[in-house]
């Protein structure tokens, strides 16, 4: 075709600008306070005090705030320590990118269809605030990747070397104490090397052997974190959960359905702005209101629009030794418009992930049994794992709606895996009958970025 011969002759170019662009969004965000995102101050104050490096106490593990303890030793006590390493986490989580869109490059039919993928993911909303807050939110999608790779290096040797296997225990170790929910990826890759025994006929000795060098430090790191958590009073780890015969702000019902008044989120509501006839005394819950809305339409709401106003506008000056919280964060009124267009034509993209998502995760199952597992399936079989993790507990945990654990934020990795689903559907259905359908979706995913980068900037 013309349009391939043209512009589309060079695609990771275009991806360069498209990454490029999201890059100077996050900034230019960075620069105006988009890193003080959800409990800044707790995240701030562990690195600060190296008393707190190794408390286990929260649900910070120790790289982020190591890595952020000596960026802050470069730099020292002022503001440029914050804006640098929100810079540097979008930095990284920018080259990640890169790197996921070479791993899922081949995967695709329809180059056309691939770059729209990578624009759609580039612009992500979700993805752009969380690479920048401080938090270890922003190690999730580095780690992912680097886990994917190192895997896709596995499945392509009869039997892993120890070197390759040592190194994907080296990234599980690196995810778990970059973020707690990493966990969830050990039992998957035991069941996955498990199937793999099974039909590749590998002796038992290299079995224990490859499970060793993948899991036994990972996994202690796993039950030493458990461990000191137990043996700290009031810690994180006791308190999160819900009483003996205390109601759960979010059921089952309310995680696996959809609900009338989800049609209210498509305000595009701020989370922390009180209703005019608030007096303000009390602590503002919103639309966090047990019961009212489902999981989906949550999560939803949080995925395409910048709801705690994280990259917006802060009227309160940057310092380090202030309290900085979103809820003093505001949005131009003529913003809310662009979050509620962002959040409308996102409908398609959401819809076509949850039709898409159980498709590809039962070829995945079935590939698995076949020993015939692609990039596709790894990503499909661990975040889904990921994900069941973040997802099951949510009734049984203390405020579960208020505190937002229904957020998207948590589940970076498997929302990339859901994405990916959506547009594979395309490309092996009706992509791959017109290639004229291929143009008709990068359009529309232009328009949800040229929508995003407005509500973003």
């Amino acid at each position: 075709m013309v349009h391939e011969s043209t512009w589309l002759s060079r695609p990771r170019l275009l991806w360069a600008w498209a990454l490029g662009i999201s890059f100077l969004i996050s900034v230019s965000a960075a620069v105006r306070g988009g890193y003080i995102g959800p409990d800044y101050n707790t995240h701030l104050a562990h690195i600060l005090n190296p008393a707190k490096f190794f408390d286990f106490s929260v649900a910070d593990p120790p790289i982020h705030i190591l890595l952020g303890h000596g960026l802050f030793r470069l730099i020292g006590r002022n503001n440029a320590f914050p804006i640098t390493m929100a810079i540097l986490q979008a930095a990284i989580n920018t080259l990640a990118l890169w790197w996921f869109f070479l791993y899922s490059e081949r995967r695709f039919r329809s180059p056309v269809l691939h770059l729209a993928f990578v624009f759609f993911l580039t612009f992500l909303p979700v993805r752009i605030i969380h690479a920048v807050t401080m938090g270890t939110d922003w190690m999730t999608i580095p780690v992912f990747v680097l886990v994917l790779v190192l895997f896709d290096k596995i499945l392509a040797e009869k039997a892993p070397s120890p070197k390759n296997t040592a190194f994907l225990g080296l990234a599980l170790a690196l995810g778990i104490w970059s973020k707690y929910s990493f966990m969830a990826l050990l039992p998957a890759v035991f069941v996955i090397f498990a199937f793999l025994w099974w039909k590749r006929a590998w002796p038992l000795k290299r079995f224990v052997a490859i499970c060793a060098l993948s899991l036994v430090l990972p996994s202690a790191l796993v039950l030493y974190s458990y461990w000191a958590s137990t043996n700290v009073k009031n810690s994180i780890a006791k308190t999160i959960w819900l009483p003996k015969g205390a109601p759960p702000e979010m059921n089952y019902k309310d995680l696996l359905s959809v609900k009338v008044a989800d049609l209210q989120l498509f305000k595009a509501p701020e989370m922390f702005k009180h209703d005019p006839v608030a007096d303000g005394s009390n602590y503002h819950v919103g639309y966090r209101q047990a019961h009212k809305h489902s999981y989906l339409g949550l999560s939803h709401l949080s995925v395409f629009t910048d709801t705690q106003n994280l990259f917006q506008d802060l009227p309160r000056p940057q310092n380090v030794d202030s309290h900085l919280i979103p809820d003093y964060k505001t949005r131009r009124p003529w913003k809310t418009p662009v979050n509620v267009a962002s959040m409308s034509l996102g409908v398609l993209w959401t819809v076509l992930a949850l039709i898409a998502t159980p498709w590809l995760l039962f070829g995945a199952i079935r590939n698995l049994c076949r020993d015939k597992l692609e990039r596709e399936d790894i990503t499909a079989l661990l975040g889904t794992a990921y994900f069941l993790l973040m997802f099951l507990p949510i009734p049984f945990l203390v405020w579960g709606c208020l505190y937002g654990y229904w957020t998207p934020r948590l589940i970076l990795a498997p929302l990339f895996f859901f994405f990916w689903a959506a547009f594979l559907l395309l490309d092996r259905t009706i992509v791959r009958k017109s290639e004229k359908v291929a143009f008709d979706v990068l359009t529309l995913v232009l328009i949800q970025c040229g929508i995003e980068i407005v509500m973003l900037t």
